[in-house]
């Protein structure tokens, strides 16, 4: 199923679920890689929907992509992200300015630093901001959910 087909399923979805929360909802969406798109919901009481520290907004996401696996099935490529009111994205920039700052200090020291366990989609965030700082490499270790990153300087990664 392509990707924009999923897209507007996803609008779909959400846009029905936002009726059951009493908002009023608009879409934005962003080619974010080749095999990605981000639906941003932006509109009015969608607080209910993104929910404390953004706990609704990700099961919202998870409901949408078990619904893209039922409409789709095996026939499935890439992946729709759902980021109610740009919870995600504004979560996303905090946590690689961050990173940024740890990945400089494990430069300075030449001293590891293990981050918090976190999800897989805040594990690529830090992936993908350290792979564009220089003197320093990531390594992941542990199991979800304790799963965690850990800055190294550059060539320590093993």
């Amino acid at each position: 199923m392509p990707l924009e087909e999923q897209a507007d399923i996803a609008e779909a979805f959400v846009a029905d679920l936002a009726k059951n929360f009493g908002a009023s909802v608009t879409f934005d969406r962003e080619q974010v890689a080749d095999d990605e798109i981000r639906v941003t919901v932006n509109g009015e009481n969608i607080g209910r929907m993104i929910g404390q520290r953004g706990t609704t907004a990700g099961a919202i996401d998870e409901l949408v992509r078990t619904v893209l696996q039922r409409h789709a099935g095996s026939g499935r490529d890439g992946r729709i992200r759902v980021d109610m009111g740009g919870v995600r994205a504004r979560r996303a920039e905090a946590l690689a300015a961050f990173v940024r700052e740890q990945a400089a200090a494990v430069r300075e020291s030449g001293v590891a630093r293990a981050l918090e366990p976190m999800g897989g989609a805040d594990r690529k965030v830090v992936h993908d901001t350290v792979s564009d700082e220089a003197g320093v490499d990531t390594a992941s270790e542990g199991e979800d959910p304790n799963r965690r990153v850990i800055i190294v300087p550059a060539g320590d990664a093993d």
